[in-house]
């Protein structure tokens, strides 16, 4: 209940940053859905940007793992959680923005625009195919709209902190790293069932 309290309290006070960041985030992700295979050669470059992605090293590690995982729905399942926490959220996202003001948006935003070019279809099988799957991807971009209003939190808890009644910068920044802390039991459960229903569809298929 607590985690809870805390997570709603967080979303209260920047419910203006939130909503205009989710506006955002999946504007642009469904923008570029629709834009990309109206521009020669656009959906080439997304496909091999998806390549390159899959066989970074954090990502390799799982996309190589399905081939012995294959039935073992709970080890695939961590494996993907792990790999979506760490690449996606802390190490791209959250812990820039420990150094970098409002890294974390930035990151968020490039990230959509590749995932949009990633999965724009281009035939009307495929765009049933991107409607069947697309509570999926509501579901795990919300983890990242989450990691990245950590991003704008801490830094306007930074810059504003005699709006909180802090009595300094550092004061504020601190309060910020508190109020992202609390964010992340949601970013948690969110990339957990994510990594759950992909490695279930992923056993179910191969």
């Amino acid at each position: 209940m607590r985690t809870y309290d805390g997570l709603r309290s967080v979303l209260r006070e920047n419910r203006r940053a939130y909503l205009l960041l989710n506006v955002v985030v999946y504007g642009v992700l469904i923008a570029m859905m629709i834009v990309t295979p109206h521009v020669p050669g656009m959906r080439e470059v997304g496909q091999e940007r998806r390549e390159a992605f899959l066989n970074a090293p954090v990502l390799s590690i799982v996309t190589d793992a399905y081939a012995y995982a294959s039935g073992d729905i709970m080890t695939t399942t961590l494996l993907t959680f792990l790999a979506n926490l760490l690449f996606a959220a802390l190490l791209t996202t959250t812990l820039p923005s420990l150094v970098i003001p409002f890294f974390g948006v930035a990151a968020t935003v490039w990230r959509v625009v590749e995932i949009g070019m990633w999965t724009a279809p281009a035939t009307i099988d495929e765009g049933i195919a991107v409607l069947a799957v697309a509570p999926v991807f509501v579901i795990e971009i919300q983890a990242y709209v989450l990691a990245a209003l950590g991003s704008v939190v801490l830094w306007r808890s930074t810059f504003e902190h005699r709006r909180r009644g802090l009595p300094s910068a550092l004061a504020g920044y601190r309060a910020g790293i508190g109020d992202n802390l609390r964010l992340y039991p949601a970013i948690v459960v969110l990339l957990l069932g994510i990594a759950l229903i992909e490695a279930v569809t992923y056993n179910l298929l191969y």
